[in-house]
């Protein structure tokens, strides 16, 4: 068969359930092998047709995050990597697999017994080292067929390094003549089987469990082991038996702990600095700076399936004990064993009252965080705090929040607690412009369920909105996108202020880089694609418009809220 259906088939016995594509002239062998599968009835993989390369990537993204089933991206030569490098380079930090391939030839037309690609390929398509040479530092792996005899296997291995731990996208440059020519794809389907050693020794276990039961004021600190929803379940379990109290850290990407439990406390420094025992879970940055950590003499255990992070260039963390295992595993072990140990039954009435007295935190600060709420109701411009109060009685409990903000993430992870896996997903990287087409993927994945993106006006710019509407409404992936409009890059205000207290800018008034000026009407995004938007400048009309925009999901149309907001934010 020729190379694009092979690659097709390929992608099918991978069980890839979707092809992302924002595609160039070099993939017809696809399209037409597609259009073959069509005609069988053969509706997997199916095509997605994403109108920007960054959006391919980032709702292979979603959809991966949700399912934990990783995707195919096909890309364009050279502006194709280059559009998607900031979303690879995502991707690749928050370790998300997929397989990307980017189209570039081999023969410069040179080949006389294939088809001319064109003359394109010399002027304007092609690079030195080709796009695996482009884009090496963004993603986990990358390479390019040298010959249409190892294309096949070349693709089988990069579905393989991908979901080799730590996951990752990895980059295949794919020659044009291979996809036109003939390749062999074995009729029977041999994947490997690869048995992988995913337990701590028993040793590392009870030496953990003998630390957990001798600490007095332990804390667990997290920011991504939510993203094996397993894990949460026993991660729960474990804080609850030995009443451990529970922060995620500075970027949570997903929902790690239920946000309302009573063992859920917003974060806090002066809590790591008095444990004596840190338990660290999936945080790439549990405290900071670095020598800011725990009081001497206090243990930090580190579980998680990767230590350092050889990802970064810079990682100063000590660990006295690093469990390096898939995170649900160790969980249910180091839970086992602490229900079974002699340790255990006697100290429970310390548990007891350390479980009264976290919770008892726990009820005060949100008390507080929602009667502050309440206290500016009535503020227009509307308060950050209580849009995160009504958006909170609003979105429904089945409901999944894609967060892309800066200044206001913290607000909404404490005041919008989400308690399902899956039911939170935000950003890990500095680059913003990824939300909406996370929002899509996992809408993709979660059809039944609404999703909501809550965005600041500052993201919404960097994100491709006009591909990612457009394909909301081709598509019937009918997303709720809230903008938080505070007409600002506040982020970068704060910073001018804080370093330059007294300065001309202060004075002045003149913030360089922060305003967002003339403010755009933003509702406008929905009605060029079909949907239901709405300028909120009265605080009473968030919930009815929230309230308008589930109805609007329901039929299948996508909507956009623009909140006008004061420029508070919680520091």
């Amino acid at each position: 068969m020729h190379g694009g259906k092979a690659l097709v088939k390929i992608f099918e016995r991978a069980g890839v359930d979707y092809i992302f594509s924002s595609p160039g002239t070099e993939w017809p062998p696809v399209w037409e092998a597609l259009a073959e599968a069509e005609e069988r009835g053969d509706n997997r993989p199916r095509y997605i047709n994403c109108r920007h390369e960054a959006l391919a990537v980032a709702m292979a993204s979603g959809y991966t995050k949700v399912t934990g089933r990783p995707q195919a991206v096909l890309l364009h030569a050279t502006a194709g990597p280059l559009n998607a490098a900031m979303y690879l380079r995502a991707a690749y930090q928050e370790r998300v697999p997929m397989v990307v391939c980017c189209g570039e030839t081999a023969a410069f037309g040179e080949e006389s017994r294939l088809p001319d690609p064109g003359n394109q390929w010399i002027h304007d398509l092609t690079d030195i080292g080709g796009p695996a040479e482009l884009l090496r530092r963004c993603v986990k792996w990358s390479e390019r067929v040298t010959s249409s005899t190892i294309l096949v296997s070349s693709v089988e291995r990069a579905m393989q390094i991908a979901l080799e731990p730590p996951a990752g996208p990895v980059l295949l440059g794919v020659p044009f003549e291979c996809l036109l020519d003939e390749v062999s794809l074995p009729e029977d389907n041999r994947p490997n089987r690869v048995a992988r050693a995913i337990a701590v020794d028993e040793a590392a276990i009870q030496e953990a469990v003998d630390l957990l039961l001798r600490a007095r004021s332990p804390v667990l600190v997290t920011e991504h082991v939510g993203r094996d929803a397993s894990a949460v379940n026993p991660l729960v379990e474990l804080c609850e038996s030995l009443a451990i109290p529970v922060m995620e850290s500075f970027r949570p990407a997903f929902l790690n702990f239920p946000r309302n439990h009573p063992l859920y406390l917003p974060y806090d420094p002066r809590r790591i600095e008095s444990a004596d025992l840190v338990l660290v879970a999936d945080a790439v940055s549990p405290w900071y700076p670095i020598s800011k950590g725990p009081k001497a003499g206090a243990k930090v255990v580190f579980l998680g399936d990767e230590y350092p992070y050889s990802r970064l260039p810079f990682w100063g963390y000590k660990a006295d004990l690093a469990l390096i295992a898939p995170p649900a595993a160790t969980l249910a072990r180091l839970l086992g064993r602490v229900k079974a140990s002699e340790a255990f039954a006697g100290n429970r009435p310390a548990y007891e009252e350390r479980s009264r007295r976290i919770r008892e935190e726990h009820d005060k600060q949100m008390t507080t965080l929602e009667r502050d709420a309440v206290e500016h109701k009535n503020d227009i411009p509307v308060d950050p705090r209580w849009l995160c109060q009504a958006l909170n009685e609003s979105i429904p409990p089945n409901g999944v929040i894609v967060e892309e903000t800066t200044v206001h993430r913290t607000l909404i992870q404490n005041m919008i607690p989400r308690t399902q896996p899956m039911s939170y997903i935000a950003r890990v990287t500095g680059g913003l412009g990824v939300s909406l087409g996370y929002a899509l993927g996992a809408k993709l994945a979660l059809k039944d369920r609404p999703v909501f993106v809550l965005i600041g006006d500052g993201g919404f710019h960097y994100n491709p909105v006009p591909s990612c509407l457009g394909l909301a409404q081709e598509y019937s992936l009918p997303i709720i996108v809230v903008v938080f409009n505070n007409q600002r890059y506040l982020s970068m205000e704060r910073g001018l202020l804080r370093y330059y207290p007294d300065g001309a800018a202060k004075k002045s008034g003149v913030h360089f880089g922060s305003p967002i000026l003339p403010n755009p009407d933003y509702r406008l995004y929905a009605d060029i694609y079909g949907g239901y938007g709405v300028r909120v400048t009265d605080p009473k009309d968030i919930q009815p418009a929230v309230a308008r925009a589930l109805e609007h999901g329901a039929a299948g149309r996508l909507a956009v809220i623009d909140v006008v907001l004061s420029d508070f934010s919680p520091r």
